[in-house]
């Protein structure tokens, strides 16, 4: 099935270069289609280890946003997303940025 999906792939893609366009977005679709719901497994996870906590240390849990707080994972995601980086005035900007950029880098990449 898979290979049937690839080769419709490079049909649709005939005059756009098949023999390197296509391996290349079709790679990508892989990769979304495994980590999407991997990361919304660790999301949902992390919303049951806070609702486990909040219930053994008897609290109230994440129970705001949506019905039984289901859609918390994604109100964290969305303020992830658009958390303001504040970079401090005495600063340089250009070392702040890209001590920023080091900290993110995969490990072992040095």
């Amino acid at each position: 099935m898979i290979d049937t999906i690839f080769s419709f792939g490079q049909g649709l893609m005939g005059g756009i270069w098949p023999g390197t366009v296509w391996p290349v977005l079709w790679t990508l679709i892989k990769i979304v289609c495994v980590l999407l719901p991997l990361m919304g497994c660790v999301a949902y996870l992390t919303l049951w280890e806070r609702k486990a906590i909040g219930f053994t240390q008897i609290r109230v849990g994440p129970n705001r946003v949506g019905p039984f707080g289901l859609l918390q994972p994604i109100a964290d995601a969305l303020k992830l997303l658009t958390k303001e980086i504040i970079i401090p005035t005495a600063a340089s900007k250009g070392l702040f940025v890209l001590d920023l950029a080091e900290k993110h880098e995969p490990l072992g990449s040095s």
